[in-house]
């Protein structure tokens, strides 16, 4: 077995044990049971867990907020600023873009009439813009060197039922990000009540750039070379 295929699978492996841990905060107790806390696994850097809620209006989990309609337009999302994007800028055209590059946005090619947000799970036209709420977990996990950092995403739609968990794994292909599976794996599982578990495997964009010291970080922003090893080391240390 190569070292890749190993590394990919305790990247797939390590997704899922994420997503047990996020899980385990959705869960409702009650008089009869008790919830148990999982333990963060050593390898993810507790500080570089971010969550972010989405109200399936404005913004939410499989469309970035676009809907049926924007992803569908062949005009890319633009930011307010081109020159310092936010991260949900960056988020929302990462969006738009993996999910237009696993599958025939056209409607002669099937799009928006069997498959697409607004194609519920009999087949049908009837979720209109099929955004959908829940709650986005990011984090990366760390080797203990700095240097082999993986991402770590969790998607948790509001129609999810802890009494009947499921959970979808959707790791990215090639050098794609978190994103990569969100038009296939993602949008099957997040139209069926299920977490979404992604990881990149390490090889999504981290690219540091030599003549400005510019490094991109986990959300797509950048930082000065300093800042950005601060942070790392700061996390390191928690």
């Amino acid at each position: 077995m190569t070292g890749k295929l190993l590394f990919r699978r305790a990247a797939t492996a390590l997704c899922f044990a994420t997503t047990s841990i996020l899980l385990a905060a959705c869960g409702h107790g009650d008089d009869h049971h008790s919830q148990t806390a999982n333990a963060l696994p050593s390898v993810v850097v507790s500080s570089s867990v971010t969550t972010t809620a989405y109200d399936g209006n404005s913004d939410d989990l499989l469309t970035g907020g676009l809907g049926k309609t924007g992803l569908g337009s062949a005009t890319a999302p633009s930011f307010a600023n081109p020159a310092s994007p936010t991260a949900a800028e960056l988020r929302r055209l990462a969006i738009w873009s993996n999910y237009r590059a696993l599958v025939d946005m056209s409607a002669n090619g099937g799009y928006g009439r069997f498959w697409g947000p607004n194609v519920d799970l009999n087949g049908n036209d009837t979720l209109g813009e099929g955004k959908i709420a829940g709650t986005e977990y990011l984090a990366y996990a760390d080797d203990g060197t700095g240097k082999q950092n993986v991402t770590l995403m969790v998607q948790v739609p509001s129609t999810f039922d802890p009494n009947n968990p499921c959970v979808v794994t959707a790791t990215s292909s090639g050098s794609r990000g978190v994103y990569c599976a969100i038009s296939a794996a993602g949008e099957w599982g997040l139209k069926r009540g299920c977490a979404v578990a992604d990881t990149d495997k390490g090889s999504g964009n981290g690219a540091e750039e030599m003549q400005t010291g510019l490094v991109t970080l986990m959300n797509g922003t950048r930082f000065r070379r300093q800042r950005a090893r601060a942070r790392r080391a700061s996390s390191r240390r928690m």
